[in-house]
């Protein structure tokens, strides 16, 4: 009958919890918060941060007091608040990725240019500046045999690729006055650097050639030097657009020296020796200009020979530990220059072949070595006054 008795009207009747289905209530604790320890000390709530993060900028004792309230109220570091503060703080130094340039190589070898440690400069600075800028600078040989018929224009354009670096070209296609790349130019922001691609004409970015070679000659005549001669690289020559043999010849008719001081030229790598030792002894050199370091080891056994010394100065030095005396050409600079233009043409979206294309200048320096020393000929003739007007000479 107990089972079938009813429960009167209005009355509630509650189920007794059992052991298993009524878990116990703890009572839970509510995280410590840096607040809480700033309110605790009377400090800020960045002074806790610094201080348990043990920042050289606060004080020893308020990081002792720190960390010491910290662990008596039972604080610990909130793990997911810790990795999205050092991805926040990541993203303040990175730039954002902003995509892909593309660095075209034209040497007949894939990495030839990489010998040559201006051209790799140009590289390194330019590496180095586009990730700044949040691109990444990507290499393509242009002499690839798989890139025919426009095929390289439509892999850069299929991998998103808006601007072009083009590097200076090989000394293979350089030989060729009417040189030119395969590439449709309609579709990307263009420099190149150097002076090297003669077709089509483009913005460019390059050493300060003329003013090279011009500096390179005071800094020789204030030793004292005189009869200064110019061994060049024919290939060299076309490398600067003839500049350094046009600054050459404008000192060359300013100081008399135009009949009796003819220029060396010869072939990259096969330098004659017998050649160059009469070049200098039937001209009296007192000083040899170079673009790089190839005649020195010559130099040197010319001058064991005639008992006299024979400056020596390069318009392209290597940095570093070389011993040479010349111009650096700051080369990475060039390279950062470089990506600089670049960018700002894509941000404009300037492409395409520019009506009026402009060159950027960089200026060399001086970079003293132990191939020049003091030096004063007393037969040696007066220079004639300098000349403002080239009009007698023409």
């Amino acid at each position: 009958m107990c089972a079938d008795r009813k429960v009167p009207r209005g009355r509630k009747t509650t189920k007794a919890p059992s052991a298993r289905s009524a878990p116990l209530k703890e009572k839970i604790r509510p995280r410590v918060t840096l607040r809480d320890i700033a309110e605790k000390l009377g400090v800020s709530r960045m002074t806790v941060s610094l201080a348990l993060r043990d920042d050289p900028h606060v004080a020893k004792a308020t990081k002792r007091k720190v960390k010491f309230i910290a662990r008596k109220l039972g604080f610990f570091p909130d793990s997911k608040v810790s990795r999205l503060m050092s991805e926040l703080a990541l993203l303040r130094s990175t730039p954002a990725y902003r995509g892909e340039l593309a660095f075209l190589t034209s040497w007949q070898s894939e990495f030839g240019w990489k010998n040559s440690y201006h051209f790799s400069g140009c590289h390194q600075g330019a590496e180095q500046r586009a990730l700044e800028l949040g691109y990444r600078l990507t290499i393509f040989w242009t002499r690839d045999p798989i890139f025919t018929s426009k095929r390289l224009s439509n892999v850069l354009w299929a991998r998103g690729i808006k601007g072009l670096l083009i590097a200076p070209l090989g000394p293979e296609m350089i030989s060729f006055p009417d040189v030119g790349l395969d590439i449709d130019w309609r579709r990307f922001s263009v420099v190149h650097i150097g002076a090297t691609l003669l077709r089509p004409q483009v913005t460019m970015v390059r050493h300060n050639h003329f003013h090279g070679m011009l500096y390179s000659l005071q800094r020789l005549e204030a030793l004292g030097y005189r009869r200064i001669g110019f061994a060049i690289v024919q290939a060299g020559d076309m490398l600067t657009s003839r500049l350094w043999t046009a600054s050459y010849l404008h000192w060359r008719v300013q100081r008399g020296f135009q009949k009796d001081l003819p220029g060396f030229i010869y072939t990259y790598g096969s330098l004659p020796k017998d050649r160059f030792q009469n070049w200098i002894c039937d001209h009296e050199i007192e000083a040899v200009i170079a673009m790089e370091g190839e005649p020195y080891p010559i130099l040197k056994r010319v001058q064991k020979s005639l008992s006299r010394h024979v400056g020596f100065s390069v318009l392209d030095h290597p940095g570093g530990k070389s011993p040479f005396c010349g111009i650096e050409q700051n080369a990475p600079e060039i390279g950062r220059v470089a990506v600089d233009q670049l960018v700002h043409a894509i941000n404009h979206n300037l492409t395409g072949l520019p009506e009026f294309p402009y060159q950027t200048l960089i200026s060399g320096c001086w970079h003293e070595g132990a191939t020049t020393r003091k030096f004063r000929d007393r037969g040696s003739p007066p220079f004639p006054a300098p000349i403002s007007f080239l009009t007698d000479h023409f």
